[in-house]
């Protein structure tokens, strides 16, 4: 296992915790190490294990389990084609929301880098980095401020009941059904105010770490635009 794995997973430690718990709020559901039930289901049948595990699985993760898991997360990440200075945010995010929401965020950073105000320009924010992110990544320089800026935003989409991160796929599945339902117009979220001042400072954290530990706030401050 490479350095570079082992401070991120013991970043992801410090973020997460080594607790288990299960919060009715929390749309994860039961956790510990930060793995969600779902999360780790899937993972195991992505490396072809048909476990039959539920709550009590999670519950009994150790150290071990959960180094493997995350050792096969960042292997899947093919985090040699994210620009070096927003691995950090774009990892943190697999972590946070899954690979699927570090996409979209990904995505409509490009969108809102290169072109805030023609959404008929946009590449799709569908979750699924392809040949299309990634020739628009090969012709944008994104900062890690694009990337707290749009990590944030995520985090408020999931807050505010009726948005969408996915506006415009969302209009436009819409408008191919002309459906009067608001629902097929906009993902309705749940309401998880209680934990957006976490993420919103986990966001914070994991976009300093991006920078040079012995830069002066005046270099900081010039790096925030490049």
């Amino acid at each position: 296992m490479s350095q570079e794995f082992e401070e991120w997973f013991q970043e992801v430690l410090e973020f997460e915790g080594t607790s288990y718990t299960d919060d009715p709020a929390d749309a994860g559901g039961a956790t510990r190490y930060g793995i969600i039930l779902k999360t780790y289901q899937e993972y195991l049948k992505k490396i072809d294990r048909d476990d039959d595990i539920g709550k009590d699985d999670i519950e009994n993760m150790n150290i071990d389990q959960a180094e493997e898991y995350y050792l096969w997360l960042w292997n899947s990440l093919k985090l040699d084609r994210i620009p070096t200075r927003i691995v950090k945010g774009y990892a943190d995010a697999s972590v946070n929301m899954g690979k699927g929401g570090a996409d979209r965020i990904l995505q409509m950073s490009l969108n809102t880098r290169s072109n805030p105000i023609d959404i008929d320009d946009w590449i799709d924010v569908d979750g699924q980095a392809g040949r299309g992110t990634f020739a628009a990544l090969a012709q944008t320089v994104l900062t890690p401020f694009d990337w707290l800026i749009e990590h944030m935003a995520y985090h408020y989409n999931n807050v505010f009941k009726g948005s969408s991160y996915t506006f415009k796929q969302r209009l436009r599945e819409a408008s191919k059904e002309s459906s009067d339902r608001e629902s097929d117009w906009f993902t309705t979220r749940t309401n998880q105010n209680k934990f957006l001042k976490g993420w919103v400072k986990r966001d914070v954290i994991v976009f300093l770490k991006s920078f040079d530990q012995e830069m002066t706030v005046a270099d900081l401050i010039r790096n925030l635009l490049r």
